[in-house]
Parts: structure tokens; C-alpha cells; sequence
């Protein structure tokens, strides 16, 4: 039997309600939304702590990795500053991504390859804090190899592109995944994905070869708007498994 996917929620965009009237409001309270996703079935809540600081604080990572009943996955650029921050409040997870000040949201994976040294050393001071890592990147071999070769626990496949893809090109950027996946579990390493899933794109995302995790949140807390995100996290779980 196929073992369960976990999810882990994503609040980043509950802090963005929060923070779009410059931060003068104190709700959505960050902790209350963990409660929920909680309740709902969530095994894990994700924040990106952006550069610009454009939705979580620098306060909710404080808060929640020492208040949260869920573990914390802190998304986070691969600079010495997210460095020191991860290291002071000891996430369970950190997962490196690539980051863009204009960008509208992560647009793309990180290029192991050509950041290699950085991300190997940076790797390695998190491990040393007992901190888990993973990646986020394509679904390229070269990439997977790359990421076991950084001393990586994880990789989390970049699903962006395979939502907003149809027919043989869907199925194409499919298939590149399960070929990643399948290499990523041979090398050792814990198969994640993330990006753009919505319940009908977590319904399929689930046949992923050794598929152990979904980082989802935009969706939710859209569909959170007319369920609530309890009943939304529920609903996830139940399309993921």
C-alpha cells in the first residue's frame, strides 16, 4: 500500500491579506492559521521569508518556529543573511529556493549546478544544526544528482510549469518528473513537490513515483475564502491521498 502523502500548507499568502495595508492590521494571525491547517490534517506548514519581506516577517518566523504545533519549512534564497536566520531559529526544514525581487511569485527551480559550492557549504552548516534541506528545482537529472552530490535530504519538484501546461506538452512535463523522482529516490533522496497545485492537479500529482510530500498554498487560501481553511486543508489531504 502506497504510503500517505504528506501536506505541507502554505500561509505566505494569509501574511500577504495581512500585510497589504502596510501592515496596520495584526490578522490573519499566522498562528491561528497553523491551528487550522492543523485541524484540517496538514502535517506541516511552509513560509517564504522573501528578501523584500512582502508577506511572512521577520517575526513570524521567530514566533512560529518556537510556538507552531506543525513543523516549520522555511523557504528561503540561498544568501548568508536566510543563512543566520535559519540558523538562530532552527526550522525543522529549510528549503532553498531562487528568488527574484520583481518577481510575482517563484518562477522557476534553483540551478544547483552552476551554485553548487555555495549551496554545498550552505548545506552543510544547516545539517550541522540538525536542520533538514531541500531543494527546489526542475525535474532534471542533472539537477537531482546535483542535489545528492550537495549533501541535500530532499528535492521539491517545481509543479508551475506541468499545472499550466495541456495536452502532449502536459503529459511530456509529467513524464520528466517521474524520471526525476525515480533518481532522486535512487540517489537517497525524499521526493516533494510544489507549485500551483490545486485539488484537481493534487489528484493526479499523487501516481508521482515515491512521492513523499505537497507544499501547497495558494490555492488553499483561495479556496479558504469560501470553506474556510480547515475544510479547504481537509479537502486537499483527501485529493493528495
Amino acid at each position: 500500500m502506497k504510503n500517505k502523502v504528506r501536506l505541507g500548507v502554505n500561509i505566505d499568502h494569509a501574511a500577504t491579506l495581512r500585510q497589504v495595508r502596510g501592515a496596520t492590521t495584526s490578522y490573519p494571525d499566522m498562528l491561528e492559521m497553523v491551528k487550522l491547517a492543523k485541524a484540517g490534517g496538514a502535517k506541516q506548514i511552509t513560509i517564504h521569508l522573501r528578501e523584500d519581506r512582502r508577506h511572512i516577517q521577520d517575526h513570524d518566523v521567530i514566533s512560529l518556529c518556537k510556538k507552531s504545533p506543525l513543523e516549520i519549512n522555511l523557504e528561503m534564497g540561498a544568501t548568508n543573511e536566510m543563512l543566520k536566520i535559519a540558523l538562530k531559529n532552527k526550522p525543522t526544514w529549510v528549503c532553498m529556493v531562487p528568488e527574484k525581487r520583481a518577481e510575482l511569485t517563484t518562477e522557476g527551480g534553483l540551478n544547483i549546478v552552476k551554485g553548487f559550492k555555495n549551496l554545498e557549504t550552505m548545506t552543510h552548516k544547516l545539517a550541522k544544526a540538525k536542520i533538514k534541506v531541500s531543494f527546489f528545482i526542475e525535474p532534471s537529472l542533472a539537477q537531482v544528482e546535483a542535489s545528492a552530490l550537495a549533501g541535500a535530504h530532499a528535492v521539491e519538484f517545481h509543479t508551475g510549469h506541468w499545472v499550466l501546461l495541456s495536452g502532449a506538452k502536459k503529459k511530456a512535463e509529467y513524464n520528466r518528473l517521474v524520471l526525476a523522482a525515480k533518481e532522486a529516490h535512487r540517489l537517497g533522496l525524499r521526493v516533494h513537490v510544489g507549485h500551483g497545485l490545486d485539488y484537481a492537479h493534487a489528484k493526479l500529482i499523487k501516481s508521482l513515483p515515491h512521492l513523499v510530500e505537497a507544499n501547497i498554498g495558494h490555492s488553499l487560501i483561495c479556496y479558504a475564502l469560501t470553506d474556510g481553511l480547515k475544510l479547504s486543508v481537509k479537502k486537499m489531504v483527501k485529493a493528495l491521498n
